[in-house]
């Protein structure tokens, strides 16, 4: 598995990163829940439209849940919770749902473990798991 990417150099004049470069990701195309229920029916033996049905009552449940309120853990990807998004007031009274509150999203946390490289709980780095295994290689024709 891996990631390709290219340099992009920084034109953000507030910081000190300006006119430095960045690795960045370039998509190598998208995959849709039909090609995914193709491979997942040819890799496990579920049909396609079986596994098309699992993740849309998925969907469902966790946007029920979601409203809710409630935290949806998916082991292995991550957590998911809605996040409010508001305009500060000085004084609490002043505050109005319609007004103040600019959105509602939803939030992601990958799933993730720590890799230790020394002795102690605080030593080492987080993995996610969704990209524990992947490595960056150079997109075509970016190398410099």
């Amino acid at each position: 598995m891996a990631i390709h990417f290219k340099l992009v150099r920084s034109n953000v004049k507030r910081n000190n990163s300006c006119g430095k470069y960045f690795a960045k990701a370039v998509s190598q195309g998208e995959v849709t829940l039909n090609e995914l229920a193709e491979e997942a029916a040819a890799n496990s033996g579920i049909t396609k439209a079986a596994f098309k049905r699992a993740l849309t009552e998925l969907q469902d449940l966790m946007k029920e849940r979601l409203g809710e309120g409630q935290t949806v853990i998916l082991p292995g990807i991550g957590r998911f919770s809605l996040r409010i998004e508001s305009i500060g007031v000085d004084d609490p009274k002043e505050f109005n749902i319609g007004r103040h509150i600019s959105r509602i999203v939803c939030g992601f946390l990958p799933a993730s473990h720590r890799v230790n490289t020394g002795s102690g709980t605080k030593n080492g780095h987080i993995v996610y798991d969704l990209c524990d295994g992947v490595k960056a290689v150079w997109h075509k024709g970016f190398k410099p």
